[in-house]
């Protein structure tokens, strides 16, 4: 229907939207998309409430292992862990549909003639993607409604934590969709290059697994291992900028390079000068990032009266290590207690022995290996010992310093043995079979309206 000239640009923008929500809802690929998060979901949830149940047995008898029974590493991380494959493999075929139909049916020449900038066009393809984005959570609303009808515990920050990555991830595959669309001739070529970049993601993060190094931190900063800071319920303010820096960074690019009568080199000039300003935004988000633990357990944090205490440290602590990049004992630390002194001592300086074994299974070139060798002030120390009890009365003896722990609650876990069998006709035949119909409808309603226009 033609829009006269006088529509103010707010009713505009409100066709505009709503044309954009009935096409994606109109699209076989979103509620194909759907079905299958839904089955994903269901399987997930299901194989989670089972193989926490069968631990659960287990430390309902012993208090020790009942404080590991987390239920968000237990349940929630690989119920959502479906929405990582489907943000991965589905979502940028309904994606690319924003930009990748426009042009193929013309529609995106018309919608340059009219009164809103092309900032404003793309804004409203986010929209409606972020309404499409919300009925794909409908599984997991379903998932923590079941779970929390069984008696289990749900820690709403952490979990809020864990969807705001999932959100930001999938904003980051959206803008990577239309981007791909708005560069690519065909619909084909737009999703290869979207599925490049998320799977390259994935590969390199998976490369990368157990490596230090520059592979190691390409590793940290890929997509995949951004999101699994938020999975581990640990809010970087670096990796919030980081994510939204990539968002906005190929939003702006699809921004750019939309307007087909705009001369090449003025968007070549704009998109470097984007990709500089954010680039440098990350990178300084990134070296001085602040964390906040937002975990029940509190896991990733020293006792508050060990902070404070390291936080204190004005010289550089110098620590060494004798270790293969390999070796299990440096992951544990670097998982463990090297990851909390990074966050709690402001000068640090962590170095790597570069000789410490010619290979993961062959004997160590010096008796050093497994070394650990501390300085700080002056003072000099050396253990062989990992602990995080034995580093840290190591840090204190250094330093001069007596640390008595602060009283703090202790995490008692949430052991549940729980039967969620009953909730598989919702994931496996209900939910799917109302997507299915929805999509129908949609679908004719959409052949009717094609057939009337024709007639």
């Amino acid at each position: 229907m033609p829009l006269p000239d006088t529509t103010s640009k707010p009713r505009l923008a409100w066709i505009i939207l709503i044309q954009e929500v009935r096409g994606l809802l109109m699209s076989p690929a979103l509620w194909t998309m759907l079905i299958v998060v839904s089955l994903l979901v269901g399987y997930s949830f299901l194989q989670a409430v089972d193989l926490f149940s069968r631990a659960s047995r287990t430390a309902l008898s012993y208090a020790e292992l009942a404080r590991g029974m987390n239920p968000q590493a237990g349940i929630f991380v690989p119920t959502f862990g479906a929405y990582y494959l489907s943000q991965t493999l589905l979502l940028p075929f309904v994606a690319i549909r924003l930009i990748g139909l426009d042009k193929q049916s013309g529609v995106l020449k018309l919608l340059l003639q009219l009164r809103l900038s092309t900032f404003s066009l793309c804004i409203l393809k986010i929209m409606a993607m972020g309404l499409v984005w919300g009925v794909s959570m409908i599984p997991a609303a379903m998932a923590l409604f079941f779970w929390h009808r069984l008696g289990g515990h749900i820690f709403v920050p952490e979990l809020a934590v864990l969807l705001a990555g999932h959100a930001l991830y999938s904003l980051i595959v959206i803008t990577i969709a239309m981007f791909a669309a708005t560069i690519s001739d065909s619909l084909p070529t737009a999703a290869m290059l979207c599925l490049a970049a998320t799977l390259g993601s994935w590969v390199l993060d998976f490369a990368a697994s157990g490596h230090g190094g520059i592979l190691g931190t390409l590793g940290q900063v890929s997509l995949t291992g951004m999101l699994r800071q938020f999975e581990n319920g640990l809010l970087s303010t670096g990796y919030i900028a980081a994510f939204l820096a990539l968002a906005i960074l190929f939003f702006m690019l699809t921004v750019i390079w939309l307007h087909p009568g705009r001369r090449r080199s003025a968007k070549i000039g704009k998109s470097l000068a984007v990709i500089g300003l954010l680039g440098a935004g990350a990178v300084m988000a990134m070296l001085s990032p602040i964390y906040t633990d937002v975990t029940e357990n509190q896991r990733h944090s020293f006792n508050p009266a060990t902070t404070r205490a390291l936080r204190q440290l004005s010289r550089t602590l110098t620590i060494t290590i004798h270790l293969n990049p390999q070796d299990s004992r440096l992951l544990d630390m670097e998982q463990g207690v090297l990851a909390r002194l990074r966050r709690s001592v402001q000068k640090l300086n962590i170095q790597y022995s570069p000789s410490s074994s010619t290979g993961l299974f062959q004997p160590a070139e010096s008796d050093q290996y497994g070394l650990i060798q501390y300085e700080y002030g002056g003072k000099k120390d050396q253990s062989y010992s990992n602990s995080e009890n034995e580093i840290l009365s190591i840090i204190y003896h250094l330093a001069g310093m007596t640390v008595v722990p602060d009283p703090v609650p202790v995490y008692k876990g949430y052991p549940l043995v729980a039967d969620a069998s009953g909730s598989r006709w919702w994931f496996y035949l209900y939910l799917p079979l109302i997507f299915l119909s929805i999509g129908g409808y949609c679908y004719l309603d959409k052949s009717w309206r094609t057939t009337r226009q024709g007639e």
